[in-house]
């Protein structure tokens, strides 16, 4: 299946406002996930609020793109893990991997679905100078401008096709 920037444009917009859980990828948010993500990276789970966002789709910053690569849709919670050329990378990992990338956020490309990276962090520009990003748990999945976050790379994330390269 072809996966394009604007798919995971479409995708991360229809994120928006849910929740955010380290090491989560578009998964349900269910009691058994949470203890297993809590197992795993317990300095990422002391918020008391987990239980609230059970049933809810859930992401992390880099789980944000891999959920598009992975799930089977938007709202769907159904994934195939590591699908679609898309291993289970870090947001720095990502980075690496990509060929076209740069660290001069003046020349980066205005295209949407270009990754933008801080170090740890990745989010989505979707145009406009909006970005798209799982923030962390006290924000979940939000829309901030570009120039206003300290973002200091970008990347044309590997296995997307880009159609549509005009910048905005």
């Amino acid at each position: 299946m072809s996966k394009t920037n604007i798919g995971l444009v479409d995708y991360c917009k229809k994120q928006l406002g849910r929740p955010y859980w380290y090491g989560a990828f578009g998964q349900k948010a269910t009691k058994s996930l949470y203890e297993y993500l809590k197992k795993t990276y317990p300095k990422y789970y002391t918020a008391d609020d987990f239980k609230d966002q059970l049933g809810k789709k859930v992401h992390d910053c880099v789980g944000l793109i891999k959920g598009y690569f992975w799930t089977k849709g938007s709202d769907s919670t159904e994934y195939e893990y590591q699908s679609n050329d898309m291993k289970d990378i870090s947001a720095d990992m990502l980075y690496n991997l990509a060929e076209r990338k740069g660290t001069n956020m003046d020349e980066m490309p205005r295209v949407p679905g270009v990754a933008v990276f801080m170090p740890g962090h990745v989010g989505v520009y979707i145009g406009g100078c909006w970005v798209i990003e799982a923030r962390g748990h006290a924000y979940g999945v939000v829309k901030t401008k570009l120039c206003q976050r300290k973002w200091t790379k970008w990347a044309f994330i590997p296995g997307l096709e880009y159609h549509n390269e005009i910048t905005n």
